[in-house]
């Protein structure tokens, strides 16, 4: 590390990137003698930026008291001095968006309002309502819904409310990130009501932010900036000597000129890692081409010679046969080679020493033969003292010696949705990570997938959510959404969720349930409390709407035992919590008319109608561990940066054939809406000439590539890729990027690679069990 010059770029593959950060930083104090409150260190995630912090503290705190006694032994009083105010505590580590809050309420003037950041729901709140996307879609009609459909995943029409928003979101948030001029993006052309459309939604949203003081993460980055860029760099930042910025691949063009503007501005060395073979968040704005063109734009921007490139090609994770496996498949498709840094990277070298087992498949010909035989593979190594060596496999698979289980394994897939959407009168059908859960269940042994059904559909969460609508507004055989429900300007998924709830509720109600506590009322008696409260009977002015929800809670045990309910219940409290930034009663219930009804009429809009419309989403990092004896089911890009003994990846389990409604996630056909948002928004913002010098169908199938190259670079010890056996059979029609299909419709494991491999039923580079 001590080669590195000024400013640095790291290409890192599984190769111990958080100890080249840590290291790095730690050398800028020992060696540059930067004192610690002059280095920063931005993550992609604040779990990341605690792992860090917590390394630094580990590793600096013993290498600083050795440094303090090698210079007391060597009489050197300037080291001495320096050393004697280092405090290992100091180091400026966090999430951009984190540090740019941090920075800029410490920047804020006595007389200028406190900068409030809103977190995600209530900005999709916010968003929704006051820039009137509802009321755009009535306005500009079908043209607008015709245009959203552009940009959701498999081109269909938004269904939802919260399946709109969504969308809208990515859109307003790109009008930002990417430095969109307004002006051109709603010129003439074939979707400029649509446009238009959005511009108002944009403009209304960011005007009610400014009148109120709030800000999302977008325009807080937007305003650190500017501040950047008038040359009032906050006391934070102000006089940084090195900055250093993990997960560069992922980084949007608004996030470059911060970090490129401070370098400038403050001086300071810039360290960037990363590993443009694992950029995922492309949908988020992520421009993969900053980091493979980094040398350049970084030299133009800050004057000098280019930056100092450096490989770290070890792989200390990955046993030597998945090192192999990934390898070939990030080369497997010609196509893919100029879309990666140039000159081409070298391969990545495994650390590690064989353990003898070969990557392995598991396909059957279901999905339900899939789930019984996965179920029955993991409980013989997990409960059953492991696998023994067969005609299929030499090598034993056994569990850690230390105490191996269930947690030592994850099962991820391009989705962890348990269930399909049911359209036009097609039932949904149940996926391999419910029908998984359930063979699982029957031999004792739970999973851990809080995103695997929205919050809506898991009937603990609409019996709670019931029995709070109970409370607040009981239904009547003329009003059974409720007397001041029934009237209210909500949709009809949100109302066809409340009945369904309230039946949940009645249902439980009726079954007369015993608490988790011996003595007490019974739960019918606490729901009569709360509706004299609801009709303004009783004591007090107001009450939250968490008291009366926590209230009911010891009659649902779930939520205080298992593990993915306290995931939900945190989502529930926290849209109740946030609604506060924006609702007018701040999640109370007030007694006294006409605030009585209007607080309960704000509850239900604000807080359980977005639940209702799939608008809340369940935060699964607020669990600081998962308990060992549970299966974790994770995206990729969950489970990107992470890494597990025993990996499963879901590679095909639901292509029985080659329908089109499944191509955008193996083999497109067409371009992705991240491509196609790209290329409308290429004219109008500074970065879309870089961005299209590859096509949109070569970056449509770039970004499977780098997601299945993710998917496989996470095993420690043991990858099996499972599925439906057609993608196999020779005669297949079902290509997919996965099984290594190139873009121009050859594939490798049916044709010999320059006689690496050999033909037809021997191609498939793995063990099927």
């Amino acid at each position: 590390i001590y080669t590195l010059s000024l400013h640095d770029a790291l290409p890192i593959s599984g190769s111990g990137k958080t100890t080249v950060l840590v290291l790095r930083a730690l050398r800028h104090v020992l060696v540059d003698r930067i004192p610690p409150e002059r280095i920063m260190i931005t993550t992609f995630t604040r779990k990341a930026a605690k792992e860090i912090r917590t390394r630094l503290i580990e590793w600096g705190t013993p290498l600083f008291a050795a440094a303090f006694g090698e210079a007391e032994a060597g009489d050197d009083p300037a080291m001495l001095s320096f050393l004697a105010g280092v405090d290992v505590n100091r180091f400026v580590t966090g999430t951009l968006d984190g540090l740019c809050e941090e920075a800029l309420s410490g920047a804020r003037q006595p007389d200028e309002r406190p900068l409030v950041v809103v977190e995600a729901f209530a900005a999709n709140q916010m968003l929704a309502r006051r820039g009137e996307v509802w009321a755009e879609l009535q306005r500009v009609g079908q043209p607008f819904d015709n245009y959203l459909a552009l940009y959701s995943f498999g081109g269909a029409p938004p269904r939802t409310l919260g399946d709109r928003v969504r969308i809208v979101r990515a859109l307003v948030d790109r009008l930002v990130q990417d430095e969109v001029d307004l002006g051109g993006y709603i010129a003439p052309g074939p979707h400029q009501p649509a446009r238009l459309a959005i511009r108002e939604i944009h403009d209304r949203y960011v005007a009610h932010l400014r009148a109120t003081g709030q800000m999302d993460f977008a325009m807080l980055e937007r305003l650190f900036l500017e501040a950047i860029l008038a040359g009032r760099v906050p006391d934070l930042v102000d006089g940084l000597g090195a900055m250093l910025v993990d997960e560069y691949q992922d980084t949007n063009p608004l996030q470059e000129r911060i970090y490129l503007g401070l370098a400038r501005t403050t001086g300071a060395s810039l360290t960037v890692v990363g590993d443009d073979d694992q950029s995922l968040y492309r949908f988020r704005g992520a421009t993969i081409e900053l980091f493979r063109d980094f040398r350049d734009r970084a030299a133009d921007a800050l004057g000098g010679r280019p930056p100092r490139q450096l490989h770290l090609v070890e792989n200390y994770r990955s046993t030597p046969e998945i090192v192999g496996f990934f390898n070939d498949f990030i080369v497997n498709d010609p196509d893919f080679v100029p879309a990666r840094l140039q000159p081409p990277k070298p391969l990545i070298r495994a650390n590690q020493e064989t353990l003898g087992v070969p990557v392995l498949g598991m396909f059957r010909d279901s999905a339900e033969v899939l789930a019984a035989d996965l179920a029955g593979f993991l409980h013989k190594i997990f409960r059953e003292g492991g696998r023994p060596g067969d005609h299929l496999l030499a090598e034993p698979i056994l569990p850690a010696e230390n105490g191996g289980d269930f947690g030592d394994a994850v099962l991820i897939g391009h989705t962890v949705a348990e269930q399909t959407r049911g359209y036009m009168g097609t039932p949904p059908r149940r996926r391999l990570p419910s029908l998984l859960r359930g063979e699982l269940a029957a031999r004792g042994v739970a999973c851990f997938n809080p995103r695997g059904r929205a919050l809506k559909d898991i009937d603990e969460v609409g019996r709670a959510l019931g029995l709070v609508l109970e409370c607040l507004d009981p239904g009547d055989p003329g009003h059974d959404q409720g007397r001041i429900i029934e009237p209210m300007p909500i949709t009809n998924t949100a109302k066809d969720a409340f009945r369904r709830w309230r039946g949940q509720a009645r249902a439980f109600l009726n079954s007369d349930p015993a608490p988790a506590l011996v003595r007490g009322p019974s739960l019918s008696t606490v729901v009569g409390r709360w509706r004299g409260v609801a009709g303004g009977r009783g004591s007090g002015t107001e009450w939250p709407l968490l008291d009366v929800l926590y209230s009911l809670l010891p009659w649902m045990p779930q939520f205080q035992d298992d593990p993915e309910h306290q995931v939900y219940l945190e989502a529930i409290s926290r849209a109740a919590a946030q609604a506060a930034t924006f609702s007018p009663y701040r999640s109370l219930v007030l007694r006294s008319e006409p605030h009585r009804t209007r607080s309960i009429e704000a509850i239900v809009r604000d807080v359980l109608a977005p639940v209702a419309d799939d608008l809340v989403e369940v935060d699964e990092d607020v669990m600081p561990s998962v308990p060992r004896d549970r299966l974790n089911v994770m995206t990729i890009h969950q489970a990107k940066g992470l890494e597990f003994p025993l990996v499963v990846v879901d590679v095909a389990s639901d292509y029985k054939t080659n329908s089109p409604k499944q191509r955008f996630r193996r083999f497109p056909d067409e371009p992705s809406a991240v491509a196609l948002l790209e290329d409308d928004l290429a004219g109008c913002t500074p970065i879309g000439a870089l961005r299209t010098r590859r096509d949109a169908m070569q970056r449509t199938f770039e970004d499977l590539i780098r997601l299945n190259y993710v998917a496989f670079s996470r095993p420690q010890s043991l990858l099996l890729l499972v599925g439906c056996v057609p993608c196999l059979r020779y005669e297949t029609t079902i290509p997919h990027v996965a099984t290594f299909w190139r873009r121009d419709r050859t594939w490798a494991w049916r044709t010999p690679v320059a006689g690496r491999r050999p033909p037809l039923a021997n191609a498939i580079p793995f063990v099927t069990l």
